[in-house]
Formats: structure tokens, sequence, C-alpha cells
């Protein structure tokens, strides 16, 4: 080479080592337009934060959370939280929030318990058949097998030294029909047993004229005592006590309630 030539060549070495040395290779501009890109391109400190920033940084905190993720707090609910938590942390109506799905029970079946009585009494389920005089209410009550049959509004004796109906229990006897006495009549009558004359069962006492009955303390059946001992019925009913045929069956009369009467 010629003296020239090898004098280019080294001033040309020594250029582009400088250029290497000096550039800014990471601007990725040609490098005649270094200076310009350095003049017009605004310092780093005073850039507002651009679109791509905010989507890098999230990309960083979701690698640091997917690292660490007993660090990070969450801002929502777990999805093991119940449905309550949800609900006061917004302003949704609770109705909007999933329904649980509802967790079937066992249900214990009851036990059944035997029908207590309604009657404070025995009805003596041992029986046949059972008639039961309370004399504290003014009913006479008819069983058969413990099962009430008849409740019937009855009066017994008026509480006199005379005429109150005695306690008593035992069997219904003799039919005795149609009897007079204190100046009426009575029909259906049973016999009892014999106090200061005999105890029966029987019809309201009535007066008859022109084949005309006229019966006698009606409105106190069930109310209050008002026989001189015996045990009055309806006349209705009286004549299905006949029918029934109470002969022989068991029956019980209660303490008169002398002092509660009188």
């Amino acid at each position: 080479m010629k003296r020239n030539e090898w004098i280019a060549v080294v001033v040309l070495l020594i250029v582009t080592a400088l250029t290497v040395a000096f550039g800014s290779p990471s601007e990725g501009l040609p490098h005649g337009e270094v200076a310009l890109a350095a003049e017009l391109t605004p310092s780093a400190t005073t850039l507002p934060q651009s679109p791509t920033d905010t989507t890098v940084v999230p990309t960083a905190r979701a690698t640091q959370d997917a690292a660490h993720p007993e660090t990070v707090p969450t801002d929502t609910a777990p999805a093991s939280a119940p449905a309550t938590v949800a609900s006061e942390a917004t302003d949704a109506p609770r109705a909007e929030l999933p329904a649980a799905s509802p967790t079937p029970t066992a249900t214990a079946t009851p036990t059944l318990m035997p029908t207590a009585t309604p009657f404070p009494f025995d009805t003596r389920p041992d029986l046949e058949r059972f008639v039961y005089v309370d004399q504290k209410v003014q009913h006479m009550y008819v069983f058969e097998r413990g099962e009430l049959v008849r409740d019937l509004l009855c009066s017994t004796g008026l509480p006199t030294d005379t005429t109150y109906t005695e306690a008593w229990e035992g069997y219904i006897g003799k039919f005795w029909g149609t009897f007079y006495a204190f100046g009426t009549y009575q029909d259906h009558a049973w016999y009892l047993y014999q106090s200061l004359g005999s105890i029966l069962v029987h019809g309201l006492p009535y007066t008859e004229e022109d084949g005309y009955r006229t019966y006698q303390g009606r409105e106190l059946l069930g109310v209050q005592p008002s026989s001189h001992g015996c045990i009055r019925l309806a006349p209705e009913d009286a004549q299905w006590f006949t029918q029934w045929n109470p002969e022989g069956v068991y029956m019980v009369i209660t303490d008169p309630y002398l002092e509660f009467w009188r």
C-alpha cells in the first residue's frame, strides 16, 4: 500500500474504535442520529408513567405473588368464606348471593305415646260396659270397653239430709218401667239401691192432661241437683238408656259434693 492509504486505514480504525467505545447501542439508531436522539429524548426522571409501565408492574407483582403467596394480601373473600361475609362487604342484597345447597339431615322417627284419657277417672276398659255418674258436673257417662258412647245430662238429689244422692257403686238392677211418686209420673225407671227409699235412674217427672205431658226440671239437667234422690234423665235419653239395656252393668256414683251445691 501507499503511505496515504495506510494513513487513511489507521484513521478509519481509530474512528471506528471511538465510535464503538462512546456510542449508544441501546437506542438501536444509526450512528449519525445518536446526537439528535439524545437532544429530543426527555430525561427519564421527568417522563410520566407510560401504558407500557402499568402493564409491566402487575406482571412483576404477579410473579412475586406466585413465588410468595403467603405474603400477598388479598382484597376478596376466600372461596370458602360463608355467604354472610360476602354480603357484609358489598351493597348487593343478600338474595343475590348464591344459595348454598341444603344439607340433608336425618330426622328421628317420633315415638308414639299412648293417648291419655280425657276423663279424670278410670273408664274401665276391662269391662264390656260401664256407667259413671259425676255429681260435681251433673253428667252420666256411658262407656263400652272404656270408650265413651253417650254423655247424658242428668240431675241428682237435692243437697238436703233426706234427698241427696249417696256415693255408690254396684250393678244396675231390674227395670221398673213407669211409676208414680210425689204427684208425678216417671218413665224408663231402673233400680239401683235402697236408701231412705228406692234410688232409681229414670226420665224426668211429668204430669199428663188430655194426653199431653208436661215435664218438670228439664232446664236443670246438667246444671244442678233437683230430685228427691234419684238420677233424672231427659225423656229421650231415658228411652235410649232403656234400649241400651243396662241391667247388670257396673255403675259408679261419685260423692254428692253437698257443700259445693249448698
